[in-house]
């Protein structure tokens, strides 16, 4: 008899594979059984790894060329601290003994248990010290393995399960197509890490709770990332009746693509530009395919943070050029590097809320030189390409700060003198910049709503966490009337777009389309999808569900509103927008 097990569909598609499991220090690790006569070789091996792994943390704490700085000490003395734990030890080197099992996962066992218990505290400092058992676990694995294996092969069909992803790891391990599908303990529909996972078209359920240790290293299953359910364990007959459903997702499939050659416009000829989001530019493809009409956001994070240091100026050169090499778009948007909250955390400095902290513009602005160098690749291009690049600056809390950005840009294009090959934006996203709207539009170029983040900071909730799932709602009415105010203050003398994942959700697109937005960008895979039902879809009467909608004090009230309007308007693509709402 099969097993399933339900959690929450965040990114669309199905498939079948092998497990791979990543353990919490974020290093892919095996299972394997061992003899008797190899349990006291396997002690050993474990014993020499964590020596070496106390030498090497010793080592980095007295090396003077790196400068640290007295709180980076207290960091490493702590590791050193939980590295010569002759607890820990001890619970590992039991592992091995009672399960017959390899050092690498008895490891993973025992540090996934500890920082199970570090996450249930409620001190912050303690919870805060959890990133100090993955890095941890990762060395002493690391230095299992030694100088001939530094990672486990990643082989074709592969299910990556984890009790959680970061957004990095997800693009680190999914840019090729062995990956088929992601699952995950914790996790929900808004993080960042689900982002990626629609942006890679790959099929992903969160929230599964105890997945990473319920299904093993090598086990078949089926990810179906419609539903959200996940099965294994299958006989033949079920096997079938699986199958069956894959064909019935490849005609979806099949009918996106014949979707994704319209145009974004409503029924009564209304424009809305439907856009791509991408991480990496190997998505471009995707996007294309896709029917993409522009690429309206590239996320420069993973470019920055995919090696042990940030980009030359060349290395991003060269890379920025791919977005404007196909003949298919002569315009592209490059968001400038926007690392700390759930993105990715800040690099060189440590945070108890980096949601909130040296983010977005705020770190640009104080590393100066990083924010040149990129300016100065992308100023590369546009002189190289004649193309347009639309810079687009996150996280922007008040006017000062688009002034100083401005005249950084101002002085470094005097190297390139491209002014007719660019133009500045700003993403709008914290409750600050809503408010500045009118104010932030006399200074820039275009403007974009960046839904994922300001949902959060309007409701106070962090969208990464899952109690929180249902005050998470896009249809809150404090959001829509935010984005409306946005809307009214801007009004149209300023091109505006939405971005994030609000945009890709077709209950929403009445919204976008009844406020006169003039482009909505989003992952690739949710373009066809928009495209349909928007051609489908009157400006007029979009505008009066605006209306009904302003006048609702639920966010369930506004969510059947809406659900009710797309499932009477929509006909063409009933089948196609069947698991959207």
């Amino acid at each position: 008899m099969s097993i399933e097990k339900k959690g929450i569909a965040v990114s669309h598609g199905f498939c079948y594979g092998s497990i791979v499991l990543l353990n919490q220090a974020r290093t892919l690790v095996e299972k394997r059984k061992i003899k008797k006569n190899e349990i006291f070789n396997e002690i050993s091996r474990l014993q020499v790894a964590v020596e070496k792994s106390i030498n090497e943390v010793s080592n980095l704490k007295h090396n003077s060329d790196y400068g640290l700085k007295s709180e980076h000490i207290d960091i490493l003395d702590f590791n050193i601290l939980i590295l010569e734990d002759e607890i820990l030890a001890s619970e590992v080197i039991q592992k091995i003994k009672n399960d017959s099992i390899n050092a690498e996962w008895a490891l993973n066992d025992v540090l996934t248990s500890k920082s199970r218990n570090f996450a249930n505290i409620k001190d912050i400092y303690m919870q805060e010290r959890l990133a100090d058992f993955y890095y941890i676990g990762e060395r002493i694995v690391k230095n299992l393995r030694g100088a001939n294996d530094h990672s486990l092969e990643i082989k074709n069909n592969s299910i990556l399960v984890a009790h959680d992803l970061s957004p990095i790891d997800t693009l680190k391990y999914c840019q090729s197509d062995k990956v088929k599908g992601i699952l995950t303990d914790l996790g929900g529909t808004t993080s960042h890490t689900a982002i990626i996972a629609r942006s890679l078209s790959i099929p992903a359920i969160m929230s599964l709770h105890d997945i990473s240790h319920t299904l093993r290293p090598g086990q078949r299953a089926y990810v179906d990332g419609y539903k959200g359910i996940v099965t294994w364990k299958t006989n033949k007959e079920q096997k079938v009746q699986m199958e069956s459903l894959r064909s019935e997702y490849l005609l979806l499939e099949e009918n996106l693509l014949e979707f994704s050659k319209l145009n974004g416009q409503t029924n009564d000829g209304v424009r809305v530009s439907v856009k791509a989001n991408i991480e990496i530019t190997s998505e471009l493809n995707s996007a294309i395919r896709y029917g993409a009409e522009g690429i309206g956001m590239y996320r420069t994070e993973f470019l920055f943070t995919s090696k042990d240091r940030f980009p030359t100026e060349d290395e991003q050169f060269e890379d920025y050029k791919k977005l404007l090499n196909t003949n298919q778009f002569n315009e592209a948007t490059i968001r400038t590097l926007d690392i700390g909250g759930d993105k990715v955390k800040n690099l060189n400095i440590e945070e108890s809320n980096p949601a909130l902290g040296l983010r977005g513009i705020r770190y640009s602005l104080a590393n100066i030189e990083i924010f040149e160098r990129q300016l100065r690749a992308i100023f590369r291009v546009c002189a190289e390409e004649e193309k347009r690049i639309r810079i687009l600056l996150p996280m922007i809390s008040n006017i000062d700060e688009i002034n100083k950005a401005n005249e950084i840009i101002d002085q470094t294009n005097k190297d390139f003198m491209v002014s007719n090959f660019y133009t500045v934006g700003v993403v709008i996203e914290t409750p600050s910049a809503a408010i500045l709207a009118d104010e932030i539009s006399n200074h820039v170029d275009f403007i974009s709503i960046g839904t994922n983040d300001l949902l959060q900071y309007i409701l106070a909730a962090d969208r990464t966490n899952e109690n929180l799932r249902d005050l998470m709602s896009y249809y809150q009415p404090s959001v829509i009337k935010t984005i409306k105010q946005i809307k009214d203050n801007v009004g149209n003398q300023k091109y505006i777009s939405i971005c994030g994942e609000m945009a890709s959700d077709i209950l929403s697109l009445p919204l976008f389309i009844g406020l006169g937005f003039n482009e909505l960008s989003m992952n690739s895979h949710s373009i066809p999808i928009i495209k349909s039902a928007m051609n489908e879809l009157s400006s007029i009467e979009c505008k009066e569900i605006v209306n009904i909608c302003l006048d609702c004090q639920k966010a369930s009230e506004i969510e059947e509103i809406l659900r009710k309007f797309i499932n009477d308007k929509i006909l063409k693509a009933k089948n196609l927008i069947k698991y959207e709402i």
